[in-house]
């Protein structure tokens, strides 16, 4: 009984030290567990900085980079040679030398007569337009306002454009949006006379060196200056041009060619036999030829590359979005075109553009002309980018007034006639002889 008793005690001992060793174990691990880490202070220390070299794939990929061993594509701008304006020494004549306008053996700009200035008059002079830029006839605009020449035309009506059946807007503007593309208001098409010569053309003023865009696409027939007056077949080149480019476009109407022709250029970027796209730049704004100031001079012609077979370019030029153009004739009591006549657009009583008719139209029964008129219209007078609206077109003539009402359409030409005075006989209307020798 004895011995019992000693070993139930010797293993409860046993037991209650396992018992004691687990919990102690169980609470060194807790404690373990729940020891806040050692906290470190970071001070920053000052080194001195050592040169590093870069591994040799990093130098081989950045020379790849900079300099790549396939070359990448560039447009080839191709090389045209500057034509330089011809010298050419003229002698002041005493007189006004005058020639016959159907004598295609004479040329219009005789080399022996100079160019003359014009006179700036005394009184101002009213200019149209936004953009102020030198007149190619010797009254200089204000180009200081740089502003004002920053400043954009309207947008054009795309082309071709033929609302109505005689409308024929086959033709953009030489000079784009960014410059001036408006012609000058005072000089038009057909007009002025006893100073200048009639005008065979429109004149687009802009600095020297302003891009020159071929108006419609076609072919290169003329690029070139030349010391001389050229007659080439029926394509009449004359040294008053300076630098000159003609084009001879896809269409025809009526069976007829179509030709342009840009003149005055400081410099030509095409070649003879090139074909040209519309808005292609062909040349640069300049003053070379017979000029006192910066232009280009633009020509329309039709059925032949003549000085005498042009016409207006209005009526081949698309006008501004919303605008349209009025073309009409000023006839006597015979349907005989009348010179010279005072055209005016008025609205709300105040005058919104003028112009005049044509000086020596061609007509039947008149054997010298100066210019053709359209062949669908057989208008002597026409004025461009009038905005849509209702107009009050007022001819003066031998101090006569004669007002027609007239609701313009944009993107077509509006066309209205004046019959005035009684009938007289037709007789031909002799050659101005108080003409003088302007340029182009």
């Amino acid at each position: 009984m004895g011995k019992q008793n000693k070993s139930f005690v010797r293993s409860a001992n046993f037991q209650g030290l396992l018992v004691l060793s687990l919990v102690t174990t169980i609470g060194a691990f807790v404690l373990m567990n729940n020891e806040k880490p050692p906290q470190y202070i970071v001070r920053p220390v000052q080194v001195q900085p050592t040169q590093s070299v870069a591994p040799e794939w990093r130098a081989a990929l950045e020379n790849q980079i900079l300099n790549p061993a396939t070359a990448e594509p560039t447009q080839e701008i191709p090389t045209v040679e500057y034509v330089a304006p011809p010298t050419v020494s003229y002698e002041i004549p005493s007189t006004v030398q005058v020639f016959d306008v159907q004598d295609v053996e004479a040329s219009p700009f005789p080399s022996s007569t100079p160019y003359p200035t014009l006179e700036v008059p005394a009184t101002p002079i009213e200019y149209r337009g936004a953009t102020p830029v030198p007149s190619p006839e010797g009254i200089q605009q204000d180009f200081s306002d740089s502003t004002a020449i920053a400043q954009y035309a309207p947008p054009l009506e795309q082309i071709p454009l033929s609302l109505q059946p005689n409308d024929h807007f086959y033709m953009s503007r030489p000079v784009d949006a960014s410059a001036n593309n408006e012609s000058l208001f005072y000089y038009p098409y057909g007009g002025v006379g006893q100073v200048f010569r009639v005008h065979h053309g429109l004149d687009i003023p802009n600095p020297i060196g302003e891009r020159v865009l071929a108006a419609a696409s076609g072919t290169v027939v003329w690029a070139a200056s030349t010391a001389q007056d050229i007659k080439e077949g029926s394509l009449e080149i004359y040294v008053a041009y300076g630098n000159v480019v003609v084009i001879e476009h896809d269409f025809n109407i009526g069976g007829k060619p179509v030709y342009s022709l840009y003149a005055h250029m400081s410099a030509i970027l095409v070649e003879k036999g090139q074909r040209v796209d519309i808005g292609q730049v062909i040349g640069l704004v300049g003053e070379t030829g017979f000029v006192t100031g910066p232009h280009v001079h633009f020509e329309v012609r039709v059925g032949v590359n003549s000085y005498w077979e042009t016409r207006n370019p209005l009526l081949w030029m698309a006008p501004y979005i919303n605008h349209g153009v009025v073309a009409g004739r000023v006839v006597d009591g015979n349907g005989r075109f009348i010179d010279n006549a005072i055209i005016q657009i008025n609205r709300g009583g105040r005058r919104i553009d003028s112009t005049t008719t044509y000086i020596q139209p061609k007509q039947p029964g008149v054997a010298r002309w100066h210019i053709v008129p359209d062949d669908n219209w057989q208008e002597n007078f026409a004025l461009g980018d009038v905005p849509e609206g209702e107009y009050q077109i007022v001819a003066l003539v031998d101090n006569q007034r004669y007002t027609q009402t007239l609701t313009v359409r944009a993107s077509m030409v509006n066309f209205v006639e004046f019959v005035v005075g009684p009938s007289a006989p037709a007789t031909p209307i002799p050659l101005d002889s108080g003409e003088g020798t302007e340029g182009s």
